[in-house]
Order: C-alpha cells, then sequence, then structure tokens
C-alpha cells in the first residue's frame, strides 16, 4: 500500500512553533492543548487538481481492496493503543497493562477533542459525499468532516509515544501506524489528505505531550509498565 510523504519542512515548522509556546508557558505549566486549525494547512480545494488526485487514491483502493484488508480495517476502527499488539507482542493486553490504558484513553480523548475542533473549522465533506461512486464499509455520523482524519491523529501520537517509550521497536511502531492510518482510506472513510493531515496533527501533539510536565508522570508509569510487559531492560532516564 503506498505511504502518503511527510512535508518535513512543514513538521518542522510546527515543532518550532509548539517548542515556543513550551517557552512561553514557562516550560509547559498548563494542560496540553493544541489548535490544529491554526497548524494544519487548508484541506485541497473542492474541483481543483489536489482533490481530484484525492477521490481517485480513494476508488482505486476502494477497487483494489481484499476481503483481508477491509477486515483488518473495519477492525482498526478501534481508537485504542492495544491494536498496536500485533507489532509489539501478544503481552501487550489491557487486563495486565492498566497503566498503558489509561494513559492512551486520555491521549484519546485529547485527540478527538483537539481534531472535532479542527473538522468544524474547515467542515470538508467525507469521500461519501464528494462522489457517489465510494461506498465506505461503515456509515459516518452526521456531520463528522474529514479532515484531519481523527483515526490517524490517534495513531500517530500513539506512535511518537509508544517509540519514545520503546526506542528498540520504533520502526515496527511507526510501520503500524502507517498502516492504521491507511486503512482509513480504505475504509472509504478518509482522503489521503485527510490522513496526511492526521499524521502531522498526531506527531504535533504528540511532541507537546512530550514536553508537558502535567503528562510525564503517566507517561513514565505506562512506559516502566509496558517495557517490563515486553520483557526489555528498564528505561535509564526518568
Amino acid at each position: 500500500m503506498t505511504r502518503v510523504p511527510m512535508n518535513r519542512v512543514v513538521l518542522l515548522t510546527f515543532l518550532l512553533f509548539i517548542g515556543q509556546v513550551a517557552l512561553a508557558d514557562g516550560g509547559g505549566a498548563r494542560p496540553a492543548t493544541v489548535e490544529l486549525s491554526k497548524l494544519l494547512p487548508p484541506p485541497p480545494a473542492a474541483a481543483s487538481a489536489a482533490a481530484q488526485h484525492d477521490l481517485q487514491v480513494v476508488l482505486a483502493a476502494q477497487q483494489s481492496r481484499t476481503a483481508a484488508e477491509m477486515a483488518a480495517a473495519k477492525a482498526d476502527t478501534e481508537r485504542s493503543v492495544f491494536r498496536f499488539a500485533d507489532a509489539l507482542g501478544p503481552s501487550m493486553q489491557p487486563t495486565t497493562l492498566p497503566k498503558t490504558a489509561a494513559l492512551f484513553a486520555r491521549v484519546a480523548a485529547l485527540d478527538k477533542q483537539a481534531v472535532k475542533a479542527t473538522k468544524d473549522y474547515w467542515r470538508h465533506p467525507r469521500p461519501a459525499i464528494v462522489s457517489d461512486q465510494v461506498h465506505p464499509l461503515a456509515p459516518e455520523k452526521p456531520d463528522d468532516w474529514s479532515y484531519p482524519s481523527g483515526h490517524s491523529t490517534f495513531g500517530y501520537t500513539t506512535a511518537v509515544l509508544l517509540a519514545n517509550m520503546l526506542p528498540e521497536k520504533r520502526d515496527a511502531i511507526f510501520a503500524r501506524a502507517d498502516l492504521y492510518a491507511q486503512h482509513r482510506i480504505v475504509m472509504g472513510a478518509h482522503f489521503p489528505s485527510d490522513v496526511e493531515a492526521g499524521r502531522i496533527a498526531g506527531t504535533v501533539i504528540a511532541a507537546q505531550l512530550l514536553q508537558d510536565p502535567l503528562w510525564h508522570a503517566d507517561f513514565v508509569a505506562a512506559r516502566d509498565e509496558l517495557r517490563k510487559s515486553l520483557a526489555l531492560k528498564p528505561a535509564t532516564d526518568g
């Protein structure tokens, strides 16, 4: 499946912005909040070449998706860190990792809040609204807009945090995040530009959380719990 390329220049600009916010805020003393509408580029304009390309990618994915891909995409509609278990190992289970589960439930709530505000700002229609040729695998809620992809945002926020907890498994973690995000296109729920915006949004949100002292204790507790469960050496930093 084709990976959507990252605009590294835009991303670095966003990360610089986040660093400036943290410094201006006394190192991140307030709870993490990210106004994505002020950071993300606008979605492709209707009838533009970029919008037409977006639609063609969705239609191509729809035509080529297999039964196995459709099943995997439907399973990935669950917004949970434990969707990464196939990349990290069978010991990654919510019943044995309560601190990990609690941290990423908190992450999911923060992501959802930030993305909803941004979706309402752009009000970019879903693929099935743009074209009746699109047949999504599941219905979307009315007025739940397309840009950016909330699942992709969560997937990449999760990936950045997990990669900082488990740097030995960074490659597998980001590969899983890519697949999690691309499944939104397989579902017919999102355009590639939605997924790319989710990649940027999730990275920006995770970067801020890593600097925020109000998240630090929960991050460390989840990291230590997860490393022990995966039989990895204890982290050496605080």
